[in-house]
């Protein structure tokens, strides 16, 4: 069989949801086949943290995660469904030799424009009654926010739907090659057929690059950082903010310290971030360990991070662990996502690597692949998400 699109969106993660959404937006009238080999939200957005985060490493992120996060607020507004909490989020310190990093992240903030506050011991208590008594403060920042991306999916394709009826997904459907005339991609081909198109867009998480291969791309530098996740009992959680430790950016965000394409040589590594769900559980991460595609559970490294969970909410000792798991994030080498055209290839394009900030980051990150692909202004200057740095 062979059917004609005029976008095909390989992924029906959060990042191609998204990618579809604001090109639907954009194009009302173009044909959108969003596809994947599995369920919608199947792989990494089903296995992932929901956190909205806000990150002021340097002026050029904090503008791209910031302009995504209050996306995310117009999306509720827009459509919701997809249980949004603006929580905010508390970056603990755990001793008093912590404290000395707090105003170091809260100069972050100032110098991009935006405030957090230092709480004390005393204050700390007042917005979060359960946590330990002897934690000595924390910085809050009021920005952050929780979403479940499974239903956030959902949310933009039903937006979508709306904006352009021609949209339509295709789960259970393995894209297997691609043609091309020239430099020019032509057709997508699937198990079930060939489709005509002129733009393609490879949202595939840490199967982007062995779908960029099929495209020609010998060698897209994303490889699987694995997470090890648990949930507690509905009706249980002991806290209503996002927790990280401080130390939490600097360890989720920073360089590697080993090389990720061996998956022998990293022990894995924890920093909690702690979330409260939309039906109260607590979701508790978060471990980072390169090992491939590798999706057993590292229960040693799990219990590390449980144990750190409970020292910084002691309610959490006790309650019943009703769900672990196993996430893969996209990690780049370099450590930013892709999010652009190949320069190699006219219509394609490439929306992955966002490791552990992909649902902070999807928001922006379709709206520049829509901006992009029909010539409009980017609402962030894309250059340096763009893929043709690695070459």
């Amino acid at each position: 069989m062979t059917e004609s699109a005029d976008v095909v969106v390989v992924g029906g993660g959060i990042l191609g949801c998204s990618v579809a959404l604001h090109v639907a937006r954009a194009l009302p009238k173009a044909r959108i086949l969003v596809l994947d080999r599995g369920p919608i939200a199947g792989a990494t957005s089903g296995r992932c943290m929901g956190h909205l985060m806000v990150t002021p490493d340097t002026k050029e992120e904090y503008a791209f995660s910031q302009t995504s996060v209050r996306m995310w607020a117009g999306l509720q507004e827009e459509i919701g469904g997809f249980d949004y909490n603006p929580t905010g989020a508390l970056y603990l310190a755990d001793a008093p030799e912590d404290l000395e990093l707090l105003p170091v992240l809260q100069k972050q903030f100032s110098d991009c424009g935006d405030t957090a506050a230092i709480l004390d011991q005393k204050q700390l208590r007042e917005i979060e009654p359960g946590l330990a008594h002897d934690l000595p403060g924390a910085l809050f920042y009021q920005g952050d926010g929780v979403v479940l991306p499974m239903t956030a999916c959902s949310a933009m394709l039903r937006l979508g739907q709306r904006h352009n009826a021609r949209l339509e997904t295709r789960p259970g459907t393995e894209v297997t090659g691609f043609d091309g005339i020239g430099s020019r991609m032509t057709a997508v081909r699937t198990k079930h057929g060939t489709i005509t198109t002129g733009n393609v867009v490879i949202a595939c998480g840490v199967w982007s690059p062995a779908v960029a291969k099929l495209a020609g791309i010998a060698a897209l530098p994303i490889v699987p950082r694995a997470g090890n996740l648990a949930i507690t009992a509905h009706h249980s959680t002991p806290i209503q903010t996002q927790l990280l430790e401080v130390s939490y950016i600097r360890f989720a965000h920073g360089a590697a310290k080993v090389d990720p394409w061996k998956t022998d040589e990293d022990q894995g590594g924890h920093a909690v971030n702690m979330q409260p769900q939309s039906a109260g559980g607590c979701l508790i991460g978060s471990t980072r360990q390169f090992r491939g595609f590798d999706t057993t559970l590292n229960r040693e490294l799990l219990h590390r991070s449980l144990l750190r969970a409970q020292r910084y909410a002691p309610g959490l000792l006790g309650l019943p662990i009703v769900r672990t798991w196993v996430g893969l994030r996209p990690y780049s080498v370099d450590k930013h996502p892709f999010v652009g055209p190949w320069p190699q290839t006219d219509g394609l394009w490439i929306c992955s690597g966002h490791e552990g900030l992909g649902i902070s980051l999807s928001m922006i990150s379709g709206q520049l692949i829509a901006a992009q692909m029909t010539g409009t202004p980017c609402a962030v200057d894309p250059t340096s998400w763009l893929p043709r740095r690695i070459l």
